[in-house]
């Protein structure tokens, strides 16, 4: 059972770092992109905080994957909210000639706004629903 859980961390951790650093550009410094550190960083929040969980969803080798999956989302969306995008694809900067209008930084991009929905979801489903334990 131990085994299938570093399992299932690694595999949501190498999966959402992947996606974090290719799919959304948000890079850092260190191997494959930062790839390396974000792989453990997830992975270490997952495998910690989802054996510890109480167990959600369905089994998979005697093993609730979907706790796995769910804080993994979870880290990976409060990552992704405090990582800047890479160099190319950094919005230009609104002059004063375009209205005096700045850009709104990371704070409000949308990794920031997916992860205050999931939290207000998850908040929601326990005050919904008081026997039910997330954690």
């Amino acid at each position: 059972m131990t085994l299938i859980s570093i399992v299932l961390s690694l595999f949501f951790a190498l999966l959402f770092s992947a996606i974090l650093v290719y799919g959304f550009r948000r890079r850092t410094t260190g191997p494959f992109d930062g790839m390396l550190f974000l792989f453990l960083i997830i992975f270490m929040f997952t495998w910690g905080l989802g054996s510890w969980m109480t167990p959600i969803g369905p089994v998979f080798g005697g093993v609730s994957w979907l706790s796995y999956l769910v804080i993994s989302i979870v880290v990976m969306l409060l990552i992704g909210a405090m990582l800047p995008p890479a160099e190319g694809t950094r919005r230009r900067r609104l002059s004063a000639e375009d209205g005096g209008a700045k850009v709104v930084g990371i704070t409000f991009g949308i990794f920031f706004w997916f992860m205050l929905i999931a939290l207000f979801v998850i908040a929601i489903l326990r005050v919904m629903n008081p026997e039910y334990r997330m954690m």
